[in-house]
């Protein structure tokens, strides 16, 4: 298998700068909340602060902020302005009141975001944000939910760590369930309000913020605009499909970008301070998602035994699964297959299906088969298999509460099962002759078929599972089935017992 990613052009939809993403956090370097000074205090100058992010809307001791136009709005004025070539205490008129020039002097961030920044530029973006009528989609409810500051015990400098449940401390290994892509701190937010969304479908013509909640376990701020800059911290953003972590995968346009279209880049986290939390967040243009995922499914060359990309996608059960990153400039990024149970810089969660607009034909209503893909991620991104022949075997451990009489059933294309399974190893499992597999009509053409008739087994890699007969009205409805991949007892993974570590796939039968 091969990990193919394709980048996500937020550009095929109408989208608008979002307020608290990409303005707020900027205003807040300009007038600098990170030191506690001027406007970053809670009483503020001249009644203005950025203390929270609704201070914007709420306005100042010489009237509001913000008008029906940017021209109309005297936050706009005044930093435009400054752009043109003002300096404080210049007096901009508006609405019969003179506002000065600002910001004062060249605080941190004025020249990136304005001056040396490429087109659009930050005054242009805001009047973009004003124009298309203000919207704020501050995400509330997230950070309604973020954890109280962390007292005490703090690791030696700046330790970014992404939340993989509500109240998570960044101590890795602590208390992170093995079920933590349910547990995570990564949400869905409505662009227009800011309010946490639950769709139970993904629609083509819906467009989703992905806000995860991140936190500093150090004793250092971090961050180049801290008040002492510290070390820059990055935040990515990935999608794929059924929380496989050697899936292809799609990464979402940062919301920190200032030009809304723009396809690549990472957030970046301005300022963290010592045992502090704050949110993150990207775009997800569901349409652009969906078709990149088609795309890198399709260029990666995995075996889908016989099923397009777009079939593969729009599976029954197919859910989006999301995956955010952090790191600080001189750590390396965490690999995509890393469990957050031990690797406290990703965090995963699953999200909704893809709706499906056109039906799929199951081809057989007596059997309900679930697609999986399985491989090794730490393999194929270092070469560690030229080192160590342990390397790339793993232990499949299948977790199903079904009747007594029910069997499961392993679906392996074909050409995957010459390559990857390992005969003298296969256990439990018979291997069931050509045209008994076929009346089972696996979702693979010419599948090689396992019958899980023998209760020893827990040596099997596969790709399709299956059960017989109407799962809607079986005496005891399956319920969960796990993959697990092996883990050595020393704790490196991948390889050797599972036991009690963390499935990394999940499957809903």
């Amino acid at each position: 298998m091969k990990l193919r990613a394709s980048q996500c052009n937020a550009g095929d939809q109408h989208v608008s700068p979002s307020y608290y993403f990409t303005l707020y956090k900027k205003f807040q370097i300009l007038d600098h909340v990170p030191e506690g000074t001027a406007h970053g205090t809670v009483a503020g100058i001249a009644g203005f602060t950025l203390a929270t992010p609704k201070d914007v809307f709420a306005g100042s001791n010489r009237g509001a902020l913000l008008g029906a136009t940017s021209a109309a709005s005297p936050l706009w004025a005044v930093l435009n302005s400054r752009a043109i070539g003002n300096n404080y205490p210049t007096p901009v008129y508006i609405g019969g009141v003179n506002w000065p020039t600002m910001p004062i002097g060249s605080p941190a961030g004025w020249s990136d975001f304005q001056v040396s920044a490429p087109a659009p530029k930050l005054v242009s973006v805001f009047a973009d944000w004003i124009n298309a009528g203000k919207p704020n989609d501050t995400p509330a409810g997230v950070i309604a939910g973020m954890p109280p500051p962390i007292q005490g015990g703090l690791d030696a400098g700046v330790v970014p760590f992404v939340c993989s449940m509500p109240g998570n401390d960044g101590i890795r290994p602590g208390a992170v369930p093995a079920d933590f892509w349910a547990t995570s701190l990564i949400f869905l937010v409505d662009p227009a309000t800011g309010a946490t969304a639950n769709p139970s479908t993904l629609a083509a013509s819906s467009e989703y913020y992905v806000v995860a909640v991140v936190g500093n376990r150090g004793d250092a701020n971090g961050g180049r605009f801290a008040a002492v800059p510290g070390e820059t911290i990055e935040v990515t953003g990935w999608v794929m499909v059924w929380n496989s972590g050697m899936s292809p995968a799609v990464q979402l346009p940062p919301l920190s970008n200032l030009d809304v279209l723009a396809i690549g880049g990472v957030y970046e986290q301005y300022f963290l301070n010592a045992g502090r939390y704050d949110v993150v967040g990207f775009r997800l243009p569901v349409q652009t998602v969906f078709d990149g995922l088609v795309k890198a499914i399709g260029e990666s060359g995995v075996d889908l035994g016989g099923l397009t990309p777009q079939d593969w996608v729009h599976a029954e059960g197919a859910h989006l699964c999301a995956k955010v990153l952090i790191r600080t400039a001189s750590q390396s990024w965490p690999t995509l297959g890393s469990t957050p149970v031990i690797e406290r810089r990703i965090a995963q969660k699953n999200l909704a299906p893809f709706a499906i607009d056109l039906s799929v034909t199951n081809p057989d209503p007596a059997i309900h088969w679930e697609n999986f893909m399985v491989g090794d991620v730490i393999e194929f991104l270092t070469g560690a298999a030229l080192f160590d022949e342990e390397l790339g075997r793993h232990r499949l451990q299948l977790h199903a509460e079904l009747a007594k009489a029910m069997e499961i059933f392993l679906a392996i294309p074909p050409r995957s099962f010459i390559r990857w399974i390992a005969k003298p190893k296969l256990e439990g499992f018979e291997k069931l002759g050509a045209g008994e597999a076929q009346k089972l009509h696996p979702p693979f053409e010419g599948a090689i078929v396992l019958a899980n008739r023998d209760k020893r087994c827990d040596r099997i890699a596969g790709f399709g599972q299956g059960v017989p007969g109407d799962v809607t009205g079986c005496p005891v409805p399956p319920r969960r089935t796990e993959a697990r991949p092996g883990w050595r007892a020393d704790g490196r993974a991948g390889y050797g017992d599972a036991e009690d570590r963390p499935p990394a796939t999940m499957l809903h039968a």
